[in-house]
């Protein structure tokens, strides 16, 4: 097979750099594969504007729609970057039903069809690659799947969003999150509606991906604790870096038990304070970041730009290679049974924390505060109240000693009913 044909659904940002890269070192990747790999298909809804801008020749067929482009094209390879669920999902079922090959760079995707997408690839002998869709051009997916086959991954704390590592990092320099925001919106490293980083959502949807790839089962969205960075301010963030000599990075965690038929799975997505020697601390701006901990090699760090048309077309290119390569080698398609997942509550899991609230200058308002901490089994490692003059409520920080996430959570919800603390307020975990 000197020639292996290849067809791209959706000619975004993405899709038009996948596009590009592709042609570019069409020369190089024929060199290391022994087989051309050329582009017969594209799909998009402005397909012939979007051929015309990128001087596709005119060999290359145009889809309007993926679907027909799923059903029709002659191709060995068929690229998923057209964004969103339902079509993705659609254009996905029908590529691996005809047992061809598939790479996706599709988060949500994969985080919401994540048993019917596998499935479909096991019941159709097809290729499925998916290395775009966590950590742009970071290749951890390829590392977790392939490189720790002899060992175990025992958990995984890592930096999943490049807007809001870019919000929080830059706000340690003093630029306010609205600024920092607006800024990263500039450069493009967030999006117009930036709600799904905000909120901590998108590194959920990334963290479904690597649980899925890791066990093999599936976690389902919206089944653990997800928080967003919106509460987090400016003041929470100098009083961390300065008083704590911590900084605030949203985390998302895994930590893996069980046993590899009956796979169990902790997982959480919070901003979190991490000590300033702390790896993920160094991340900054728009970088991801992923700390690996393994049973046997330790603990393994991947870095580097999570986000943007260059890391994330990087690594479709490198997906379509793999397969690729896998195809001409006549190796058969993974086909790993699927199993079901057991998720555990992160609740046991102990920590310290910092918590920030606005209180009105009452008496008693503090022992109320205090009470409510103790009657949950949470002490009080420190507490900081800043004087402003001419205000009805001030600004309160405290610190706990470790205590299970349970307890703290129970306390904060009773604080926050007493009627001398304001709805607005920061929880962190801190990472030891």
């Amino acid at each position: 097979m000197n020639v292996l044909n290849v067809a791209v659904a959706g000619l975004g940002t993405v899709g038009r750099e996948t596009v590009r890269l592709l042609r570019a070192r069409r020369a190089e990747l024929k060199e290391r594969l022994g087989a051309e790999l050329r582009l017969v298909a594209v799909a998009d809804r402005a397909a012939e504007r979007e051929a015309r801008a990128l001087g596709l020749a005119a060999s290359v067929v145009r889809y309007r729609d993926p679907l027909d482009m799923a059903r029709r094209a002659e191709a060995d390879l068929f690229v998923e970057l057209l964004g969103g669920l339902e079509t993705p999902k659609r254009f996905a079922l029908e590529v691996l039903g005809r047992g061809k090959a598939l790479v996706t760079a599709n988060k949500r995707l994969l985080a919401h069809a994540w048993p019917e997408i596998t499935g479909a690839a096991r019941t159709g002998g097809a290729r499925l690659a998916f290395e775009g869709s966590v950590a742009g051009g970071i290749p951890v997916l390829r590392a977790l799947d392939l490189s720790f086959s002899g060992d175990r991954v025992l958990g995984i704390d890592a930096i999943l969003n490049g807007t809001t590592n870019y919000i929080l990092s830059r706000g340690e320099e003093g630029l306010s999150p609205e600024a920092a925001l607006k800024e990263a919106q500039h450069l493009g490293f967030a999006e117009k509606d930036p709600s799904m980083d905000l909120s901590g959502q998108d590194a959920a949807q990334k963290l479904t991906v690597l649980a899925g790839l890791v066990t093999g089962g599936w976690l389902k969205p919206g089944s653990f604790p997800v928080a967003g960075i919106e509460p987090v301010t400016a003041r929470d963030l100098s009083f961390a870096r300065e008083r704590l000599g911590m900084a605030a990075r949203l985390v998302a965690s895994l930590r893996f038990t069980g046993k590899p038929g009956a796979p169990a799975v902790e997982a959480a997505v919070t901003p979190t304070l991490v000590p300033l020697g702390h790896p993920l601390a160094a991340v900054r701006r728009q970088y991801n970041a992923l700390l690996v901990h393994t049973a046997s090699a330790g603990d393994l760090m991947f870095y580097g730009q999570g986000a943007g048309a260059g890391p994330t077309a990087s690594a479709v290119l490198a997906d379509v290679f793999v397969l690729a390569r896998d195809i001409r080698g006549g190796l058969p398609a993974a086909a790993a049974a699927a199993r079901r997942l057991i998720l555990t509550s992160p609740d046991h899991t102990v920590s310290s924390f910092y918590l920030r609230l606005e209180v009105l200058d009452r008496p008693g308002a503090l022992a109320r505060i205090a009470d409510a901490l103790a009657d949950a089994g949470v002490s009080i490692a420190a507490i900081h109240q800043d004087p402003v003059s001419g205000r009805r409520s001030v600004p309160v920080m405290i610190v706990t000693h470790p205590a299970e996430r349970g307890r703290f959570e129970r306390a904060r919800k009773r604080i926050m009913s007493l009627a001398s603390v304001k709805p607005s307020h920061c929880a962190m975990r801190m990472m030891a």
